[in-house]
């Protein structure tokens, strides 16, 4: 995010309606929520409620960097005995008119009763504007305001729902009518991942990142080509994407900080182990008689309203000051993967030294892409457990964070989800891919030079016959 927009950055929140009418739209709840004890799902259900709204009545919170819409101006003049203003504006002046909406985001108009209303005059040769609400409290110059707050989020409200709903549902969860049929299964945004991104493993895509995958798709994927949305339609989507992701993220932060504590299932798991222990001891000793699930859910109530007093606010206040610095963060030129030195020459002894490390144990490529680039490496026949758990998957081969299978991709027919530029495979070669088994490479096992020569190799199987599988095995390289 722009610094010269942080002053956006407040607790005020703006009701913004939806577009249009048609079904009453609901946002799904992740199943998360849903497992929480009553108490605990009403906290996170209200939270929501207020501070992003439904689809048809979304909510602005200004925490998060969002460009949610309408042109920003700071008061330079007061005249009229407080009652007209004469302003600088930061961007297209012509959104500036009358009943245009009006919220003040900082000084004295910030309160509750006096921080939204609409344009009453505007000259535009002077700059200056009147206001409804009346004129206590007055303003005094370097007062901030924005004419047409929101309009970008409806914008992109609108365009999504007609557009991206039906495969990336109404929440962003993936799961749109259409999304059953189709495989890969549409992104999932709730969680803040995205797969394919220029910047590193740990950062959030750039809206640069967001707006080439909305322009030209994702090839070999359900996700098309958007190119004939115009730029404002395309601009707007992205931080209604955006502004979605969060959303989940947020949802998903709550989730985890009071799922230890306030999970329907962990008590009902714990109550249960602790029976089963206590029937195991019986005959054998005295054991202390253990809780029913009902008397520990009862007992969780009791402790949830303790911590509702104590913690809830300190947690949805640290849960959104971490997102929004998150997505900020990742607009930063440090997140960028910039190659610290410019393409190899695309040449036979650089495509060689490529294959060299994609079948060493230094790259270690063919152990999912396989020996001929074919994605049908030793990886995709093994059990893996699951990230975090001692569980296995049920189904042979890799598995993406959001639990579904996931092909290596078959090199040798050129075609890259991420991206056919050069740049681009360089940055899934030195990050890695998000959300995927795909390990990045750079700052660690390899340099920058290492990863353009694996670059020039990967791009050159399209072209190349390639070796049968016991001839190519017999170059398998294996450092010391």
């Amino acid at each position: 995010m722009q610094r010269s927009c942080c002053y956006l950055a407040v607790g005020l929140t703006v009701l913004v309606a939806g577009c249009g009418k048609g079904p009453q739209a609901e946002f799904s709840l992740r199943e998360e929520t849903t497992d929480l004890i009553p108490e605990a799902q009403k906290v996170v259900k209200t939270t929501l409620k207020e501070k992003f709204g439904s689809p048809h009545e979304l909510i602005a919170w200004q925490r998060f960097p969002v460009n949610y819409g309408g042109v920003k101006g700071s008061v330079t003049e007061v005249a009229a005995e407080g009652k007209s203003v004469v302003v600088e504006w930061d961007g297209d002046a012509t959104q500036v008119a009358k009943d245009a909406p009006l919220i003040w985001v900082s000084g004295a108009r910030t309160g509750e009763k006096t921080s939204v209303g609409s344009v009453a005059t505007y000259d535009a040769a002077k700059k200056e504007l009147t206001w409804t609400g009346g004129s206590d409290p007055a303003p005094v110059a370097g007062d901030k305001l924005v004419i047409g707050f929101g309009k970008s989020l409806q914008t992109g409200r609108a365009v999504y729902m007609k557009n991206c709903m039906h495969c990336h549902g109404v929440s962003g969860d993936g799961n749109g009518p259409t999304a059953q049929y189709l495989n890969p299964l549409p992104r999932d945004y709730r969680s803040g991942v995205f797969k394919f991104t220029s910047t590193l493993g740990p950062e959030k895509p750039t809206r640069d990142d967001l707006n080439r995958v909305i322009k030209y798709g994702i090839p070999g994927t359900y996700m098309p080509s958007f190119l004939w949305l115009g730029d404002k339609e395309t601009e707007s989507v992205i931080e209604y994407i955006r502004w979605l992701a969060i959303r989940g993220e947020f949802e998903s932060r709550v989730d985890n900080d009071l799922a230890g504590d306030f999970s329907q299932k962990t008590i009902e798991a714990a109550a249960a182990k602790a029976k089963a222990n206590y029937d195991a001891a019986k005959g054998k000793e005295k054991p202390e008689k253990p809780q029913s699930a009902a008397a520990a859910k009862s007992a969780a109530k009791d402790k949830f309203a303790e911590y509702l007093k104590s913690d809830v606010p300190e947690l949805i206040d640290g849960s959104a000051k971490f997102i929004a610095e998150a997505w900020a963060h990742s607009e930063e030129a440090e997140s960028l993967i910039v190659p610290s030195v410019a393409r190899v020459t695309d040449d036979a002894a650089s495509r060689e030294r490529g294959r060299r490390l994609y079948l060493s144990d230094k790259g270690k490529c063919y152990t999912c892409h396989g020996i001929q680039g074919r994605g049908d490496g030793a990886a995709t026949e093994d059990f893996w457990k699951k990230p975090g758990s001692e569980e296995y998957y049920t189904k042979r081969g890799l598995h993406d964070t959001w639990g579904k299978p996931l092909q290596p991709r078959n090199l040798t027919l050129g075609q890259y989800r991420g991206g056919r530029r050069p740049v681009d495979i360089f940055r899934r070669i030195y990050a890695g891919i998000k959300g995927t088994p795909m390990p990045g490479f750079g700052r660690t096992a390899l340099k920058d030079e290492e990863i353009w020569d694996v670059v020039n190799f990967v791009m050159s199987l399209q072209y190349e016959s390639t070796p049968t599988k016991a001839k190519a095995a017999e170059h398998v390289v294996h450092s010391k």
